[in-house]
């Protein structure tokens, strides 16, 4: 008879499953708040990049270097007060011309990390350099942040 319950109960026990198993965990698209988004004029500071700013001393930076290369830029944008406990910024800036997008089609979580797809959904043909830039707030996570680019 011993050995019927804990039969049971090992099955009972193996039979639950944990509500943060990555195999039931379903995909989830985040829908990011618009924080800017433009071109900035040819500049040594910036490449092309895909960057996550968690800290208010990285956003800090980021928003004096672009003042420095367009006057006054940031005053564009929507908001410049981040709360970093609640949210990351990722950030994309290509190397292109005035009249070509970057832009994050989806950001997708997944159970171990958060895929961010960044493409150009406007490619312009304009002779001039620029850097086009695309920045968004997301919820703050623990999981690493994939860039992907179609």
């Amino acid at each position: 008879m011993k050995t019927i319950i804990l039969s049971l109960i090992f099955l009972a026990t193996v039979g639950c499953s944990d509500s943060n198993d990555e195999s039931t965990f379903t995909p989830q698209e985040i829908t990011p708040v618009l924080i800017a988004k433009g071109h900035l004029s040819y500049n040594s500071i910036y490449n092309q990049q895909n960057t996550i700013i968690a800290t208010a001393a990285e956003w800090q930076t980021l928003l004096e270097n672009f003042n420095t290369i367009n006057t006054n830029i940031t005053e564009t944008f929507l908001t410049t007060e981040i709360d970093f406990n609640s949210f990351d910024i990722i950030l994309a800036i290509q190397t292109r011309n005035s009249t070509t997008t970057v832009d994050f089609s989806t950001i997708v979580e997944n159970a171990d990390s958060i895929i961010v797809t960044v493409e150009n959904l406007q490619l312009g043909i304009s002779q001039d350099v620029a850097h086009p830039f695309h920045i968004v707030k997301i919820p703050k996570s623990a999981k690493p942040i994939i860039f992907q680019t179609n």
